[in-house]
């Protein structure tokens, strides 16, 4: 008798009607969202293949700057305070060319390859943002820099 029991409910099981579920269309369709390239001579021209800046939407993200003097196009090697110096101010105008600001900065890589610069290389920096205004950041030794820099930075800035 158990085993009719079972089959019968089995039976029920197969024998029910399909849930019907709405099913909805979907496309794949890609937006393609425009890039602007950021270049301005006030700020090193790329010693590579890449830009200066790419605006996506309304985010600029600002490519890795050294101490290079955009008039001489020389490397700034006097001091970690001069080359840093240089650095930020080749980003605020790669930055102002975007038509953003450094107060839209929500992002900066700070690469340097002696890390006993850090309070020198981190009390310039501040001056560059509002207090209270800073963006998150990641600073990291690393072996070498293009042009044997001590200092690159990079940003991230949203409107």
């Amino acid at each position: 008798m158990k085993n009719i029991t079972i089959a019968i409910f089995l039976l029920m099981l197969g024998c029910a009607a399909p849930k019907t579920e709405e099913v909805k269309e979907k496309t794949n369709t890609t937006e393609v969202t425009p890039r602007q390239i950021v270049k301005t001579d006030k700020a090193p021209l790329p010693i590579g293949p890449y830009n200066q800046g790419i605006v996506v939407g309304n985010t600029l993200y600002a490519a890795g700057q050294i101490a290079i003097n955009p008039t001489s196009n020389e490397m700034i090697t006097e001091s970690i305070e001069a080359e840093a110096n240089q650095v930020l101010q080749n980003l605020k105008q790669v930055i102002e060319a975007a038509d953003f600001s450094m107060d839209q900065v929500v992002k900066t890589t700070i690469y340097m390859t002696d890390l006993n610069n850090f309070s020198v290389v981190n009390e310039i920096y501040g001056k560059y943002f509002k207090e209270g205004n800073a963006p998150a950041r990641v600073t990291v030794q690393v072996a070498a820099l293009p042009k044997n820099a001590s200092l690159e930075i990079s940003m991230i800035a949203v409107k």
